[in-house]
């Protein structure tokens, strides 16, 4: 069987433009001599669609819309995700995340999701009924087994512990399917692609039966979907693979051998970058945005994101904007211009000491004579975000947050200043992440300056301040956060291993002490198991550790 591979990019809730591209899909999978062409998970509405399941006139739309497409079909048959609705018992939602096979003018076959997600950035119980019937169909001489997504990930010979105690797939196959077809919307986070190849070539070779996997690619606010579909023979072996990050169409014809791909995922900082640059220029491109603005520091940070942001919108629509106080070092202004230079992107220079002084003097009375302390850091912190956000207002810049996931973690940032933005870019990027993803752009030539790198982290909020003043060396940090936010250890268990249980108790409460920094920041591009946002949910108010 020749089947289309439809890796493409929809957008949530834009029925008419999602339905376009599965047409042309289609007539091109025809034009190739496809038996069979296939789009991703709910591509139809776009996946996740959230609340939008809610409302009626939504989904009736949906199903109206997938029964135009069906209508505009031939004997090659077409596959694709759409919401379906059944209200035989009017027990739960009675709505479905399901799969339609449509040929000769009909939706000719259904298959629902049979495994529901409740985990991480998973939410879907909260919209869609389990399938009522694991089915196989008849076409062309194959029996396929199509599933949606989630189905395919409860193998008992891969997974040592599984979530659910139904396998759809081991059902399909008892009932004697001759292909598998799973039409996929699996949330990036480096490793997974490799875990993605393992998991299902273990599942084809233990059964013998080919599979074509059809991943969906493109960002949704924080998701960030990698494409790399998958199609597979009966031994195991990885026939072809869709490009990571972009948009894909290729024919995996099942009669035909093919060479094993072996190497399905890069090095973590090209995919991380790659990632990160196609999330920020979707986000940009799906709310209306064109270009980037950016608040230069001179420090690591903001250098990252401003190369991403001119990787992701071009460099000629990147502003940006450094803002010097009495504490900025010298070099910070130098090694910003010198970046700048490199990315021959646009610049602003609008100093903040006098608003900052006006600031102080309009305060004194009320402070009554205070020390100064972390207030009077903040309001610098806050004078640059009223200035950022005052251009980004009046010139439609879409404003970029420059906090990495370290400083997110322990709230080592300014609500309502440095955390100012449309989007967190390296929101999930831990500080010595930062350095490796800098390191790896100057690896042919030096784009990031080196004094940008060399430098010691600073707020530069007061005389001669660095990070560690507040942090623990962020070696030892990371390793920290990344036990207690991606590993879910605890204290114990943390403290042991790394043998210095007071700072582990600081850095756990600063975790937990700026949650409610975290629910007011902007949405984090996610590139890691357990990012910041809907994926991770904690209590701000909550005595577990006081």
């Amino acid at each position: 069987m020749k089947i289309a591979i439809c890796q493409s990019n929809p957008i949530i809730g834009d029925i008419k433009g999602n339905k376009e591209k599965i047409i042309n899909g289609y007539k091109k999978g025809i034009s190739d001599g496809a038996d069979l062409v296939v789009f991703p998970e709910l591509f139809l509405c776009g996946y996740p669609p959230l609340d939008l399941v809610e409302k009626k006139e939504f989904r009736e739309e949906v199903i109206k819309t997938a029964s135009e497409i069906a209508s505009q079909t031939n004997s090659t048959g077409l596959i694709f995700g759409s919401i379906t609705e059944d209200y035989e018992d009017n027990i739960g939602t009675n709505v479905y995340n399901s799969a339609l096979l449509c040929y000769n003018g009909k939706i000719q076959f259904v298959q629902s999701k049979t495994l529901i997600p409740n985990y991480d950035v998973f939410d879907e119980v909260r919209y869609f009924e389990s399938a009522k019937e694991i089915k196989i169909h008849h076409f062309k001489g194959e029996k396929l087994g199509i599933s949606v997504c989630e189905d395919i990930w409860n193998d008992a010979d891969y997974w040592k512990h599984r979530r659910y105690p139904i396998d759809p797939i081991n059902k399909q196959i008892s009932d004697g399917a001759t292909l598998l077809i799973n039409i996929s919307a699996s949330p990036y986070a480096y490793g997974k692609r490799k875990e993605r190849f393992q998991m299902l070539s273990i599942l084809t070779k233990d059964e013998k039966i080919p599979l074509a996997y059809v991943c969906c690619v493109g960002a949704q606010t924080e998701l960030i979907f990698d494409g790399g579909s998958m199609c597979f023979n009966g031994k195991g072996d990885l026939c072809s693979l869709g490009k990571a990050f972009e948009e894909d169409y290729f024919i995996y014809d099942t009669e035909i051998n093919y060479n094993p791909i072996q190497n399905v995922e890069a090095k973590f900082e090209e995919e991380v970058l790659k990632a990160l640059i196609m999330g920020l220029k979707d986000y940009g491109k799906k709310t209306g945005f064109n270009k980037a603005l950016v608040g230069l520091s001179g420090g690591i940070d903001s250098a990252l994101v401003v190369y991403i942001a001119a990787k992701a919108f071009g460099n000629e629509n990147v502003l940006a904007v450094m803002m010097p106080s009495k504490y900025s070092s010298k070099g910070s202004i130098e090694d910003s211009e010198k970046l700048i230079s490199n990315l021959n992107i646009k610049s602003l220079q609008i100093p903040i000491q006098s608003v900052f002084d006006n600031l102080l003097n309009e305060l004194k009375p009320v402070f009554n004579n205070l020390p100064e302390d972390v207030t009077e850091e903040n309001l610098q912190s806050r004078i640059r975000g009223i200035y950022l956000m005052a251009l980004a207002n009046k010139f439609g810049y879409l404003l970029c947050a420059t906090g990495n996931k370290s400083e997110l973690a322990t709230g080592y940032a300014t609500l309502y200043g440095d955390m100012c933005g449309a989007l967190a870019v390296i929101g999930d990027v831990y500080k010595t992440q930062v350095y490796q993803l800098a390191d790896y752009i100057n690896r042919e030539e030096e784009v990031i300056p080196i004094e940008i790198i060399n430098k010691v982290p600073s707020a530069e909020l007061k005389p001669n301040q660095t990070d560690q003043d507040s942090l623990p060396p962020y070696d030892l940090l990371d390793k920290i956060l990344k036990m207690y936010l991606e590993d879910q250890k605890e204290y114990n268990e943390i403290a042991e291993e790394i043998k210095e249980p007071d700072i582990v108790k600081k850095v756990l409460r600063m975790v937990d002490m700026n949650e409610f920094k975290r629910k007011q920041a902007p949405p984090v591009l996610r590139v890691s198991t357990k990012a910041f946002g809907y994926g991770r949910r904690y209590p701000i108010v909550q005595g577990w550790r006081k």
